[in-house]
C-alpha cells in the first residue's frame, strides 16, 4: 500500500528543514570556535584606541606595547603608540586593514589610516596560544 501523497511532502519537508538547520549549526559552530585572524586582532585594537579602552588593548597586544602605552600616557613622547593613543579617534575613525602576511606564528598586518586613507603602517604580530597579539609597528 502507497502513501498518501500529502504524508510523503509532509516528511520531505521535515528532511529538508533538519538538513538546512544542521548546516546552518555547523557553519555557526565553525566560525564561533574558528581561531581569531592577524586582521581581526589589528581591527580590535584599532578600535580599542578610538574609544580609549585600555581593558580591550589588553586582549590585542603584547604586554611590552601596553606597558608603553601606559607609560607614554604619562610623560609626553612622540612614539608612535603615543599618537595613537592620543589621537586614535581621529586617525582610526577610518581605517583598511589588508589581508595578513602570515610566516608561522608570526604576521604582518598593514593599515591604511588617516584623512583619505594616506597614512600606512605594517603591525607586526606573534601568534600567543590561539590568540594574535600585536608586539610592534613599522611605519
Amino acid at each position: 500500500m502507497t502513501e498518501p501523497k500529502d504524508s510523503r511532502n509532509k516528511r520531505l519537508t521535515y528532511i529538508i528543514t533538519g538538513a538546512v538547520t544542521l548546516v546552518l549549526t555547523l557553519v555557526v559552530l565553525a566560525a564561533t570556535f574558528s581561531p581569531p585572524t592577524p586582521e581581526n586582532a589589528v581591527t580590535g585594537m584599532l578600535d580599542s584606541f578610538v574609544h580609549k579602552d585600555v581593558e580591550t588593548l589588553e586582549k590585542y597586544v603584547h604586554p611590552s606595547v601596553l606597558e608603553s602605552v601606559q607609560a607614554q600616557v604619562s610623560v609626553y613622547s612622540d612614539s608612535l603608540w603615543q599618537v595613537f593613543w592620543q589621537d586614535g579617534d581621529l586617525l582610526f575613525e577610518h581605517y583598511n586593514v589588508d589581508e595578513a602576511v602570515i610566516n608561522g606564528d608570526e604576521a604582518v598586518v598593514t593599515v591604511y589610516y588617516g584623512p583619505g586613507l594616506i597614512q600606512a603602517d605594517d603591525f607586526l604580530l606573534r601568534r600567543e596560544g590561539r590568540n594574535w597579539k600585536v608586539y610592534d609597528v613599522k611605519d
